[in-house]
This record gives C-alpha cells, sequence and structure tokens, in this order.
C-alpha cells in the first residue's frame, strides 16, 4: 500500500511568502465546547455498512444527514470521504492515527479519511499520495469548509463541510494543478499550537524515503545480503527462487540510486575524471546485473529452453548449452543469478569508502547543498513548463498517447516539496553546526530532485516522441498501401510470376491473411486519425508490425521465383520505424520503475533488463543485419509493454491488496476513443479480412 498523508488544519508559517504545499498539520482547535470524558481509542476498522464510524456518538439523529453528504460525493465526484469519529487518539499524533487507520483499511487513492478526536479536541485527515487535489486546495477545504463546524462542537457539520468544499473542490479542474513557482517550495517555521507539534508531511515522508538512499558504500543495506563474501544459497527450490528474485529487485534498487548521487557527486565538484573509478564500477556492477537478469528471464520462458544457459564472464555472452536439465539446472542458475548479484555489490562496496571521501559530505555539505539548490532551482522552473506541455499533449493526443506521463508532474510537485524540507533542514543543520545532520538531509533532498527530474525528463521525451511518431507516419502509410499492391498484383494474377506460384497454396493463403490484417490496420488507423486525438505512437508500432509481416509473407511466397527489389532498403526503413515505438516503451517502462522502486517486484524488472538488452542488440546488428536488428527490436518493445504492465500490476497491488488490478488487454490497441484499432479487432474496426468499409480506401 502507498503511504497515506494526513493534510489537516491551517497554514501556521511566520515568515513563508506562500504556503508549503503539502504542509499537513496536525492540529488542535481551540475553544472547542467539551466533549464529556475521553478514553483511549486505537486505530479503528471502519464501519462495514457505510461511510460513517461513529465511536464517539457525537452524530446522533443528523447521521442521516451526514451519510447522505457523502454518498453524495461518492457518486458526483467517485471519491469516498470516510468520516470516523472517536474520543481521543489513544496517545498518538492525529497524523498517525488517521494515517495508520487508512492504511490498516486499505484505503486506496480515490478514498479520504476525515478523523475526529472529540473529547481530545483534535482532528486529521488521511489522503493517497496521489489523491487528485493538490494540497494547498485539501488545505483550503480544511479551513474554508471543516474547521469553522468543528471550533462549533457541530460534529456533522464538519463531515458535510468536508464533502461539500471536496465537491466543489473537484468540480474545478483547474484547482487540481496549479502553476508552481520557487516560492511555493518554502518551508515554513514550526508553531506549536495548543495540541503540540506541528507534523509536516512533506518532511516525513522524504525521511522515509531517505532511509532507503544509499550510496556506493550501502548498497548492501538495500537488501542484498552477503557481500562481503559469496552467500550461501538455500537448498530448498522455493525458497531459492526467493532468495533469487530478493537479491535482483535490491541489486538493481542499490544501482539506481548509486547512480544518482554518482550524478550528484560530479555536479558539487564539477569533474568526472575525479568519479571514473566510481562510473566503472557501476558499470561493471550493471553488466553483472544484466547477466543475472538474462539468467532469470531464460528460467521465466514458457516453455523452458531444453538447454538452459549459463554465462561466462561479466557481460551476457553467447550462451553455452548446460547439459544438466530439470531441477538441476534451474537450481544452479538460480545460485548463478544470487552469486552475480553478489559480485555487484562486492564491487559497488570496494568502491565505496573512497567515494565517500572525495563526496566529504559532512565536511562539505555548503558546497553539495549549494550544488542541489541549483538543480532544484532549474528543475522547479521546467516542472512548471513540463505542466504546460502535457496539457497540451492532452489536447492534442488521445489518451493512451500522454498515459506513460500521466499524473508525472503532480508526482514532481511531490518531491520537489521533499526536497524544500530536505533543502530547509540541511540549512538549518548548517546554521546549528550539525554536519551529520545537514549530510543526512542533503542526500534526502538530491533523491527527492532526481526522481522529479526523471518525471520532467519523462515528459519532455514523450513529447518528442509523439511529435517523431506523427510525423513519420503518412510516409508509413504510403508505404504500407504500396506493399499492398504488390500483394494484391500477386493474389490477383496480374503479376508476370503468378503462374509458378499455383502449386504454392500454403504461402499463399499466409499471403492473403497477412493482406487482410494489414488492410484491417491501415482502415482503422484512417478511422481514428480522422475522429480526432489519436495515439501516433501505437498507431506507427501497428502500421510497422503489419507492413513487416506482410512484407515476409511476399517474400516466402515468391521464394524460388524472383527476387524483390529493394530488400534492405525496406528492411532499414521498417528497423528505424520500430527503434521508434520500442525505445518509447523502453523508456516509459524504465521511469515507472525508477518512481515506484519500493513496489516493483523482480518479474517486471526482468522483463525491462532483457528489453534494453535486445534494444542494444538491435544497434549492434542494424548494420549489417536489418533484418536480424528488426527481429531484437520487435522483442525489446514486447518485453518492455509486459515491463510497464507488470509494473503496475505490482503498483496496484501495494496499494490496495491482490486482486483488485484489472489488466488492460488491449496493450496495442486503442489509439482514440472512437473507432481506435486493436489486436482483437475490436472497438469499431473490421475484423482481419473484412476489408476496407465501404468508399474507403485501405
Amino acid at each position: 500500500m502507498t503511504p497515506r498523508v494526513s493534510r489537516t488544519g491551517p497554514r501556521m508559517a511566520a515568515r513563508a511568502v506562500r504556503a508549503l504545499v503539502a504542509v499537513l498539520l496536525a492540529t488542535c482547535w481551540t475553544a472547542l465546547p467539551g466533549a464529556g470524558p475521553a478514553h483511549a481509542e486505537d486505530p479503528v476498522t471502519l464501519a462495514s455498512n457505510g461511510l460513517v464510524t461513529d465511536h464517539a456518538h457525537a452524530l446522533a439523529d443528523r447521521a442521516p444527514q451526514v451519510a447522505a453528504a457523502l454518498d453524495r460525493l461518492r457518486e458526483d465526484r467517485l471519491v469516498q470521504l470516510f468520516a470516523v469519529y472517536v474520543d481521543d487518539f489513544s496517545g498518538r499524533t492525529a497524523q498517525d492515527w488517521a494515517d495508520t487507520t487508512a492504511q490498516k483499511n486499505g484505503l486506496g487513492r480515490d478514498d479520504v479519511l476525515l478523523a475526529v478526536a472529540t473529547g481530545s479536541r483534535q482532528y486529521a485527515y488521511s489522503v493517497d499520495q496521489y489523491f487528485r487535489l493538490s494540497d494547498q486546495t485539501l488545505g483550503e477545504v480544511a479551513r474554508e469548509s471543516v474547521e469553522p463546524a468543528l471550533r462549533r462542537g457541530d460534529w456533522a457539520g464538519a463531515a458535510i463541510g468536508a464533502a461539500e468544499g471536496l465537491d466543489a473542490a473537484l468540480a474545478e479542474p483547474a484547482r487540481h494543478d496549479g502553476s508552481i513557482s520557487a516560492s511555493d517550495y518554502v518551508l515554513p517555521v514550526v508553531v506549536l499550537v495548543a495540541a503540540g507539534a506541528v507534523a509536516v508531511y512533506a518532511y516525513a515522508r522524504r525521511k522515509r524515503r531517505a532511509a532507503t538512499r544509499t550510496t556506493p558504500a550501502s548498497a548492501q543495506s538495500a537488501g542484498a545480503q552477503g557481500w562481503e563474501r559469496d552467500p550461501a544459497p538455500p537448498q530448498d527450490l522455493a525458497a531459492l527462487e526467493a532468495e533469487a528474485d530478493r537479491t535482483l529487485v535490491a541489486t538493481d534498487d542499490a544501482i539506481r540510486t548509486s547512480d544518482e548521487e554518482l550524478g550528484f557527486a560530479v555536479a558539487q565538484f564539477g569533474d568526472e575524471e575525479a568519479a571514473r573509478p566510481f562510473a566503472q564500477a557501476l558499470a561493471y556492477a550493471r553488466s553483472e546485473l544484466a547477466t543475472a537478469f538474462r539468467l532469470r528471464q531464460q528460467l521465466d520462458d514458457e516453455p523452458p529452453p531444453e538447454g538452459l544457459a549459463l554465462p561466462d564472464g561479466p557481460a551476457p555472452p553467447d550462451e553455452p548449452e548446460l547439459p544438466q536439465e530439470g531441477g538441476a539446472a534451474r537450481r544452479r542458475m538460480l545460485r548463478e543469478i544470487v552469486s552475480r548479484c553478489a559480485a555487484a555489490g562486492r564491487r559497488l562496496d570496494a568502491e565505496s569508502e573512497a567515494f565517500d571521501t572525495l563526496r566529504a559530505l559532512e565536511r562539505d555539505a555548503p558546497r553539495a547543498l549549494e550544488a542541489v539548490e541549483t538543480a532544484f532551482r532549474t528543475l522547479t522552473g521546467r516542472t512548471a513548463a513540463a505542466d504546460s506541455t502535457l496539457t497540451a499533449l492532452r489536447q492534442r493526443y488521445a489518451e493512451s498517447a500522454t498515459a506513460p506521463v500521466t499524473g508525472h508532474t503532480e508526482e514532481a510537485k511531490e518531491h520537489l516539496v521533499s526536497a524544500t524540507a530536505g533543502l530547509n533542514a540541511a540549512r538549518q543543520a548548517l546554521d546549528a553546526e550539525d554536519r551529520g545532520e545537514a549530510a543526512a538531509q542533503v542526500r534526502a533532498a538530491e533523491g527527492a530532485v532526481a526522481q522529479a527530474a526523471t518525471l520532467v525528463d519523462a515528459i519532455d521525451r514523450r513529447s518528442r516522441e509523439l511529435a517523431d511518431a506523427e510525423e513519420r507516419l503518412p510516409v508509413a502509410l504510403t508505404e504500407t498501401k504500396a506493399v499492398l499492391t504488390e500483394a494484391h498484383e500477386l493474389l490477383e494474377g496480374t503479376s508476370e510470376a503468378r503462374g509458378p506460384l499455383e502449386a504454392a497454396t500454403e504461402s499463399l493463403a499466409g499471403l492473403r491473411g497477412r493482406v487482410a490484417r494489414a488492410e484491417t490496420v491501415l482502415v482503422g488507423v484512417g478511422r481514428a486519425r480522422a475522429a480526432g486525438p489519436y495515439d501516433p505512437i501505437g498507431a506507427l508500432r501497428l502500421v510497422g508490425e503489419a507492413e513487416e509481416a506482410l512484407d515476409a509473407a511476399l517474400d516466402e511466397a515468391l521464394a524460388g521465383v524472383r527476387e524483390r527489389g529493394g530488400g534492405a532498403g525496406r528492411s532499414r526503413t521498417l528497423l528505424d520505424r520500430a527503434v521508434l515505438t520500442a525505445s518509447a516503451a523502453v523508456a516509459a517502462a524504465d521511469d515507472y520503475v525508477a518512481t515506484h522502486r519500493d513496489a516493483v517486484a523482480g518479474a517486471a524488472r526482468t522483463r525491462l533488463a532483457e528489453a534494453r538488452r535486445h534494444l542494444a542488440q538491435a544497434d549492434e546488428t542494424a548494420g549489417p543485419d536489418a533484418p536480424g536488428g528488426l527481429v531484437e527490436v520487435r522483442r525489446a518493445d514486447a518485453l518492455a509493454q509486459q515491463a510497464r504492465s507488470l509494473a503496475e500490476a505490482d503498483v496496484q497491488a501495494y496499494e490496495h491488496g491482490p486482486g483488485t488490478f484489472e489488466e488492460n488487454g488491449n496493450l496495442n490497441g486503442n489509439l482514440n476513443g472512437t473507432g481506435g484499432v486493436s489486436e482483437a479487432g475490436t472497438g469499431g474496426v473490421p475484423e482481419a479480412g473484412s476489408g476496407p468499409a465501404q468508399g474507403e480506401e485501405p
């Protein structure tokens, strides 16, 4: 489950130019009427028969009014507001009590929890970190719609006001995403209220993330245990499988985090030469991990290969056959996976002391802080620009075209909020001459900035990818139509080579099927483009696959009869288009894994690693062997899409528990909402073999 956050109370910043976007105050309200004696109430299980849980008996005869208001919000905005009334928060802070209750009950992305302690005069609300409204808007709802009722002791009015305030805010799309500037990310001065300390959510959440952030020195602590020497893997095959998967994930996380910190080290000193030994250590670790992922993919293949392969050397080489089969071979490969990950970890550890000496964060914290502040300021402006870019993309293209970057600006803003907390805390620590704390906060800020940069970069890259695909699509359509015409001539007997082909009935039957599929794709893409916003990357992928299959069928039908001209050129053109779509898929999957590391398991990472390998292999073979490169690219594209799908399922399960993810069965398909193309022929597209619709040309 995704960590939830409490966003409560008024803004308490005395010096901030504007309120910190995600300040969440677990606050007391004053001048409340007494509510009788209080007793401790641990985080509760929510009522199973509605959205209201009233353990304090605070609502009395107004309970139906509250239930009706919450039901209206759910029906109108698809947001569930759970209202919980207790006497006391059992000694916990309001924030902790609300978050724990939300997690205990499995609340999801569109759920809000309002917790009110009538006896101790406290309240808090908890929302998912990806909830649709910004923290600033949620703060306004609290101040304007909830707190006035609480001050009057109007417990029912607080829940009704929250429902009405959320409804109004959700009805205004402009309030979902606000423009930002550097002044949005100012850490407020902590002000003590009657109930005790103010809780700053962004800072607390950043600390949780910082606990998993590592330097190359501490990769071992990320979970890949036993890097000082080769681990002794468990003997049980199932346990060995689990150990291999766990080690793969931990090593992948350690390498990703080390890569981020290496980038900040270079920025800090402006000297790539000084960081070269650490870059080399990372390159070696990546190579070992790539080999481990390749082995894992072999084990995942269905059916398993007859001769399981055990590679030699640090990089993935040609695969010698392994004579053993079955459980013994599988066990040996799993042990090799663990061993490769251990080798990666040991190499990182070998450079760790020198790396820490180079950075010397405690000694040179002011310089490191200046470097990350510079990156932060640049990224703040880029995030605002990316927000505008994403809005324009949504207007121009279909939802599927922008799906890989949906929500990226809001997530980037959340990370910038976290960075703000770290930067301000680092400054305060330096003022107090606490270099150790300053170094820890600098690391936290670096991690947040790196995550935000990944999200913003993804939006800019997606914009370029869509524009490139849109530019290439008309030429691709023209060339596919030309190949289709050649196929029709052959099938209709207008070709001089028709006579010798009469006996090739199987080849001709296969060619007819490819022709039907190509016609279906061309008609579907044409309809999608005419209907309005569409997905040019998805369209280019479908057209390329259809042309490739048709081209191969033509070559097979004409084999031994005559040579088709221009084969190398056609393969090169198809390869160039396929590289665009595959690269986009790999990049999107990589970004998703990078920004959801806590939730994504080994299968998705394995597919992603293999997708990268096949894409790199295509680049190596493309010169002398364009058809071979095309095979590699198509494999990379398919694996990347699988990786993204698996990763999304992991995140859904992490947030909501297993069994709630609805897999999209049309991964390649719907190009727009009206009459797109799908592999199954659905969505208003003629079934394969039906040909173009009346009055249309393929």
